[in-house]
């Protein structure tokens, strides 16, 4: 696999970084994944844009748009047709202090990954979450590679046999470990709002306009962990999990306990955008 580190082109099996990069000893770092379709970036362009916001907000200062042409050359280069881009930028290397040492060159990582022989069971026949304490910081709308929380809570997850966690502040549910989640009642899909307490979707727009344009009513505003239960529908969205249905929380059933016909329209709707690229 080509890789991309700092204006090189190696082998992954070349590619290094000082052991002293602060996204290694602080996880000062932020990060993008971009789903290939085709032979197409899916909506690059929006996720240059939030990770713009990103560098924006950890003030790493780098020129985003000169890596669109990096990030279309690594495609061109591994001749992915269905795939992802992993795109990783960190304030750079120096001596381990706290605080934010001026004059670092940031550190550049992109790779392009092909993907083959997908499980789409999850997405055919809906999965299982369990409910898991929201313990991260209060600044989630950056997409920084601290994910620990994150894969406590998969990780919890899959031991208990579901498939993945669904993060709540209280009794307020916000997000899953990589994706939005959006619930379905009496046709009208809701979805906790954009905010410092969730990553804003790339998925999850793109489903907000779907849905406009199938004429589903949405709403964006905070739910329950009971509304999320008593739902129709449950689903969630990211780059990776497209649209999937959830059928269990915690054992309960959600709805019918089969994918929902809502999320049905909205998987075939974003299934034809794909295919247009």
């Amino acid at each position: 696999m080509l890789v991309y580190v700092n204006g090189q082109w190696l082998n992954d099996n070349e590619a290094t970084i000082s052991i002293l990069d602060r996204g290694f000893v602080f996880a000062d770092a932020v990060y993008e994944v971009v789903r290939i379709y085709n032979g197409r970036y899916f909506y690059l362009d929006r996720h240059l844009q939030r990770l713009k916001q990103s560098l924006s907000a950890l003030r790493i200062d780098v020129d985003v748009d000169s890596l669109e042409i990096v990030c279309r050359e690594l495609l061109e280069r591994n001749k992915t047709d269905q795939g992802s881009l992993y795109l990783q930028i960190s304030r750079g290397a120096a001596q381990r202090v706290h605080g934010l040492p001026q004059g670092l060159t940031p550190t550049v990582v992109a790779y392009v990954k092909g993907l083959s022989n997908l499980d789409t069971s999850l997405q055919e026949s809906g999965g299982k979450a369990i409910f898991y304490e929201d313990t991260r910081w209060f600044m989630c709308n950056i997409k920084t590679v601290g994910l620990l929380i994150n894969c406590l809570a998969k990780g919890e997850a899959l031991s208990q046999g579901a498939d993945d966690a669904i993060f709540h502040r209280g009794e307020i549910v916000t997000e899953a470990t990589s994706s939005n989640i959006f619930i379905v009642k009496n046709g009208t899909l809701y979805t906790h709002p954009n905010g410092n307490l969730i990553l804003p979707g790339i998925t999850r727009q793109v489903v907000i306009e779907l849905a406009h344009e199938l004429q589903i009513p949405v709403e964006e505003k905070p739910f329950t962990r009971e509304e999320l239960l008593a739902a129709d529908e449950l689903f969630l969205t990211g780059t990776m999990a497209e649209i999937t249905p959830y059928v269990k929380v915690e054992g309960r059933t959600i709805g019918e306990g089969k994918p929902g016909c809502v999320t049905r329209r909205l998987q075939d709707a974003f299934s034809q955008l794909t295919r247009s690229l």
